[in-house]
């Protein structure tokens, strides 16, 4: 099934990447670092290979978390069989391995000369996904302790803020044609490889204070997730008043037009962008939102509470097949789409749950394979289109002729 048009596709062929990293932690110590790590690669070695293997060690974080921890409630259950110290030891390096091939796999394809829009696009696409596995995986450390941990449902507004925060960068840029990278993004990912560290040295245990004002260290992160997205829609709104008061300034439409439509094949004149075209794509997220909520306070058998682990995931897997869409009309120079089909499973899902109460989890476990295989369809069916476009092979360097 092709799910680009001929439209996307010479958007593709039109795209240039554009991005911003100021971060002093990234200028001068993360990319001297990573520039030293892609020089010990060979030069056979495709850069989206490397993408994908740093994801696979997020997902077998989650997995590994999740077969020892499935509803959150081992580290503060004494009937539960605790989670091996080694487990965090694994969970320190992959996730400190995967935020290292994050960072070398675009320098690799730089220096094989194999930049493509299919390598930032595969990157950003799985980036996507981790933005909930990386929150769903973390909050094994605190478990569901009254006094250290919390209720499952005291996760769902943190995890939609790391999820906002991600797509408000991809936002901006669908306005701004440039990727600004966050000063807190570097930050994060050391840290959480620093906190898997000091429980495997100190146990789940470590973690049972309050850091100040009477929250424990779990509220503490909840709170940081929330506050840090809050704090980030200033500076992405400044960026974007400034990108266009200087497009503005100086004449430019580059940045400042409003995408044109996919099923029209003729070139657009440049316009203003609208205010509803640049508030559109934050209508599936704002659905998603709501959905989600009333789902998770009008469940009749408590489904956050029974299956947070699987609610959650689906949460991070819809986000993801929304967020993708909108990389990719950014990417080509479209439209973003204002409704997403999944969105519309979700709400039968709901209605069910409502309709049928003994088949909730059911009607979650069904739901949730349902989107997450309709995601996987929808990424694969993509990037193999795009491989085609540009005659490339995704997992290695060789051209292929035949298309």
């Amino acid at each position: 099934m092709a799910y680009l048009s001929e439209v996307h596709l010479k958007g593709f062929d039109r795209y240039k990447y554009k991005s911003r990293d100021t971060s002093p932690l990234s200028t001068y110590v993360m990319h001297p670092f990573w520039n030293n790590v892609v020089k010990l690669l060979p030069m056979w070695l495709a850069p989206n290979l490397i993408t994908f293997l740093g994801f696979l060690f997020l997902v077998s974080n989650f997995a590994i978390m999740g077969y020892y921890d499935f509803d959150y409630s081992t580290s503060n259950n004494t009937k539960h069989r605790p989670i091996p110290q080694w487990v965090w030891l694994y969970c320190a390096i992959s996730h400190f391995l995967a935020h290292t091939l994050d960072g070398i796999d675009g320098k690799q394809a730089r220096r094989t000369g194999s930049s493509t829009p299919v390598g930032e696009l595969f990157d950003h696409g799985l980036d996507s996904c981790s933005t909930a596995l990386l929150p769903l995986t973390v909050i094994s450390m605190f478990g569901r302790s009254p006094l250290w941990g919390g209720n499952p449902h005291d996760v769902m507004f943190p995890l939609l803020a790391c999820c906002a925060g991600f797509f408000l960068s991809h936002w901006e840029k669908y306005i701004t044609k440039e990727l600004y990278l966050p000063w807190i993004y570097d930050v994060m990912q050391l840290g959480i490889s620093v906190a898997y560290l000091v429980t495997f040295f100190g146990g789940v245990e470590f973690w049972h204070f309050n850091v100040f004002a009477g929250l424990s260290c779990a509220q503490t992160m909840r709170w940081v997730l929330i506050m840090g997205f809050i704090g980030s829609v200033p500076t992405s709104l400044w960026n974007i008043y400034c990108h266009c008061n200087t497009s503005s300034t100086e004449g430019q439409s580059a940045g400042h037009e409003r995408p044109s439509s996919p099923t029209t094949a003729a070139a657009v004149t440049p316009v203003k962008l609208t205010l509803y075209d640049a508030l559109g794509p934050w209508v599936p997220i704002v659905l998603l939102t709501v959905l989600y909520c009333l789902w998770a306070k009008y469940s009749p058998t408590d489904i956050v509470d029974k299956q947070p682990r699987i609610f959650y995931l689906s949460v991070g897997i819809v986000f993801s097949n929304i967020c993708c869409r909108l990389i990719i009309c950014q990417m080509s120079g479209q439209s973003c789409e204002l409704f997403n089909m999944l969105l519309m499973v979700l709400a039968s899902a709901i209605a069910l749950s409502l309709l049928q109460p003994a088949q909730e989890v059911a009607v979650l476990y069904v739901y949730t394979s349902g989107v997450f295989m309709a995601h996987i369809h929808y990424g694969t069916s993509v990037v193999l289109q795009l491989c085609d476009h540009f005659k490339i092979h995704c997992f290695t360097l060789k051209k292929n002729p035949s298309s």
